[in-house]
């Protein structure tokens, strides 16, 4: 990675998600985040490659070394929430996404109250990328660029 290089990785249910979600909600964001400036994409393994061991050693190591992580939540999921903790732990930027009107459990919103953060709302993927995209652009011109 070189120094202007921003890595995101994007956290998201799979498995109990509907197929619409998992597919082309999924591909939406993620295509629009690849084509912005100086990005890279740490992508997951997903529901078909690999072993359980080797999505669990992929995932943690994304989370971690990310510059952001985007965790969309409006979907139960356990490895996305075990993400979520793993990136809590590292203090490292992370933002936290649901659609308008999507109920969220409270121990994803107790986390960003107490992280003094908002939950971000949102109605199509282009609102997710307009929020990482500025994001992007304030860290990686030093403007309350986070540790």
């Amino acid at each position: 990675m070189s120094s202007s290089t921003f890595q995101i990785y994007v956290g998201m249910a799979l498995t109990e998600a509907p197929e619409e979600f998992r597919t082309t909600f999924q591909d939406e964001v993620k295509s629009a985040l690849r084509v912005l400036d100086n990005v890279e994409m740490l992508d997951f393994i997903g529901l078909q490659g690999g072993t359980a061991v080797d999505v669990f050693k992929h995932d943690v190591a994304c989370t971690t070394k990310a510059n952001l992580c985007v965790f969309i939540v409006e979907h139960p999921s356990i490895g996305l929430g075990m993400e979520i903790m793993q990136r809590y732990h590292t203090k490292r930027p992370m933002m936290i996404f649901a659609r308008e009107g999507q109920k969220v459990t409270r121990m994803v919103t107790g986390m960003l109250e107490q992280l003094n953060q908002p939950l971000l709302r949102y109605e199509s993927a282009a609102d997710i990328v307009r929020l990482v995209d500025a994001f992007r652009s304030a860290f990686l011109e030093g403007v309350g660029a986070p540790e």
